[in-house]
């Protein structure tokens, strides 16, 4: 079986192995602040930028969307949870947020919640921000707890609307001897005024 991405020897023999410690590294162009962050505690450094655990927020997790061969939008999503004073800020921006690119990769640290990649992360997902919500819920006695779900897509929406549109000036431009096109133009013409009206 061929792998289907390019994955770091010395990532691929742990994975081989069967015993080791995954993380996950997000980011996403977040508008006026980008956001880097991974799956474990800490700050990783990679790709000259600095990532801050998810757990230094509280909690949070990530569901790619599936692999999938068709032009089809597939989901996933990022959850993100803690106190709700530190989501305020960056929540002002959440209606500028969708469509923004957002990415994720798959790899694995030297120890549980490290802060030590081994090899190089693989590119596990490469898409966009779709719909954020966010909802408080108890935690604890007393405190409430923010939690922040993400959408993640790949791929144009089923929701969305193409459509194309070539008239008679176009082809004459690409085929300047092609009367069909007018022919057709003149035709369609014809049949609407002869529809009968009751």
């Amino acid at each position: 079986m061929g792998l289907k991405r390019d994955i770091h020897p010395d990532l691929m023999a742990v994975l081989e192995a069967g015993a080791f410690h995954p993380v996950s590294l997000v980011f996403v162009d977040w508008p006026g602040d980008p956001v880097r962050v991974h799956t474990g505690s800490g700050t990783i450094t990679w790709a000259g930028e600095d990532w801050i655990g998810l757990h230094e927020i509280n909690a949070g997790s990530i569901t790619l969307p599936e692999e999938a061969a068709s032009l089809g939008m597939v989901e996933g999503q990022v959850t993100i949870g803690g106190d709700p004073e530190r989501f305020d800020d960056v929540l002002e921006d959440a209606p500028d947020a969708r469509g923004v690119t957002a990415q994720v990769w798959f790899g694995a640290v030297t120890e549980r919640n490290g802060t030590v990649l081994i090899g190089e992360p693989f590119s596990a997902f490469t898409g966009t921000l779709g719909a954020i919500s966010d909802t408080e819920s108890p935690d604890g006695e007393f405190d409430l707890a923010r939690i922040v779900t993400a959408q993640l897509v790949s791929g144009p929406s089923q929701r969305s609307k193409a459509g194309a549109a070539h008239s008679w000036h176009d082809q004459r431009r690409v085929d300047p001897e092609d009367t069909a096109g007018r022919w057709v133009s003149a035709a369609i013409s014809t049949f609407v005024e002869n529809i009968p009206s009751w």
